[in-house]
């Protein structure tokens, strides 16, 4: 069965998740990933057992990246994560896949390198290593994407929708501009002098996320769901949980015939004015490429 995974940021959202085709809910801690909402362990604990109850699989993001001095709490974590029967992680940081291979842990990984992963050559080199699944970079053109799935079947996760994040580092860039350690989880942007694009960025004690428009897929999630991928995602990261799903609901209506993409388009405009979108069909190979059309 093809999964879709839909990200919440609050727990006690899961059980209001009604969409049939929603294989799985996708959970984060401040902690250990990307997420600007936390959640201890104790919630995660729950979260997980919420989930199963609602017959879905439980898939926890821990994607950042890790320094040497993080290691051992990095593997009591993941022990932890394997201790109360999460399904799936998605990560970024190699030594995440060495840890969950030299303990012999049961939980699988997802590895997510966000940009890096972008012919089907790299990914057989991992499904060669042994990685459990990864997922495909969001920002290379569509043909790209079907060929890579076709290359490489049942193996393979996409992200159809969110901020295309177009930059991670453990570099504090905020801090460093207003000359001030602190974290900043909302309201900051960067803007470019040369375009009027205002780029969302969030800052915490363990790096810097900069991101463009809000990817949206409805236009070909009937196509994707045909192909042999093994997985869809949809990670709204800073988004609430309603957006999120009535963004599911759409999707699960596109899917069925119950409304066409075009006019799906318009209703999710309609949730929030003030986010840019970006057809899948419209990513191109290079930003520069894309303005030059």
């Amino acid at each position: 069965m093809k999964d879709l995974f839909i990200y919440l940021r609050n727990t006690e959202n899961i059980p209001a998740v009604t969409v049939d085709s929603v294989t799985g809910i996708i959970i984060a801690d401040y902690e250990h990933s990307s997420s600007n909402h936390d959640l201890n362990r104790d919630d995660i604990r729950k979260a997980v057992s919420v989930i199963h109850a609602c017959g879905r699989k439980a898939v926890v993001k821990t994607d950042r990246l890790f320094s040497e001095g993080e290691m051992a709490e990095l593997h009591d974590y993941l022990e932890f994560l394997q201790q109360i029967g999460t399904d799936a992680i998605i990560y970024t940081d190699l030594g995440i896949k060495m840890i969950l291979d030299e303990e012999f842990f049961t939980i699988k990984g997802i590895y997510a390198p966000e940009t890096l992963l972008t012919d089907y050559r790299d990914i057989k080199v991992l499904r060669d290593d042994g990685f459990d699944g990864c997922v495909i970079s969001k920002d290379i053109p569509l043909t790209d994407v079907y060929d890579i799935i076709s290359e490489c079947p049942d193996y393979c996760y996409l992200r159809v929708h969110g901020p295309i994040l177009i930059a991670y580092s453990r570099r504090r860039y905020i801090s460093s501009y207003l000359k001030k350690k602190n974290t900043y989880l909302d309201s900051y942007y960067l803007q470019e002098e040369s375009r009027q694009e205002r780029l969302p960025i969030v800052e915490k004690e363990c790096g810097s996320w900069l991101y463009d428009a809000c990817l949206q897929s409805l236009s070909e999630i009937n196509r994707l769901f045909e192909t042999s991928v093994r997985g869809l995602i949809i990670d709204n990261i800073y988004m609430d949980d309603e957006y999120t799903m009535k963004t599911a609901d759409l999707y699960d209506a596109v899917m069925n015939d119950e409304i066409t993409p075009e006019e799906a388009v318009v209703t999710l405009k309609s949730f929030d004015s003030s986010i840019r979108y970006t057809d899948i069909n419209d990513l191109r190979e290079t930003q520069l490429d894309k303005e030059n059309q």
